[in-house]
């Protein structure tokens, strides 16, 4: 009796020993994920920029919530760059359009935006 007790904890044992060695992995791949994804966003963001500037739109009202991954972060808009900042890091992505802001380069997550073309820039403004 005492032989079956025994075998069913080492059983025990070996099976979280076993979960405990898988979770590690699985964990830090979702991390490399998340951080790609971000890294994306902000290659998409620049994206957005010159999309708009090379087409037939004069103005272009944007909710940050709707870009930005979570509220804790924000984006800087200035020059070339565009600079997210996460929980995670900071992630810059450059864009062939220069960008000029004028209630200051940083929007947040509850920010609304409007972009519209000046001449050969994309002029950035915070509605409020």
């Amino acid at each position: 009796m005492i032989e079956f007790t025994l075998s069913r904890v080492c059983l025990s044992v070996c099976g979280l020993l076993l979960l405990a060695s898988v979770i590690v992995p699985v964990t830090g791949m979702y991390d490399r994920q998340a951080i790609e994804t971000e890294s994306n966003m902000s290659g998409g963001m620049a994206s957005l920029v010159s999309t708009f500037y090379y087409s037939e739109m004069r103005e272009l009202t944007i909710s940050m919530s709707d870009i930005l991954p979570s509220a804790s972060s924000y984006a800087e808009m200035n020059g070339h760059m565009i600079t997210l900042t996460t929980e995670r890091g900071t992630y810059r992505s450059g864009t062939d359009v220069t960008m000029v802001t004028e209630n200051g380069d940083v929007f947040r997550y509850h920010d609304v935006i409007r972009m519209s073309r000046s001449g050969d820039t994309v002029r950035i403004e915070r509605l409020e």
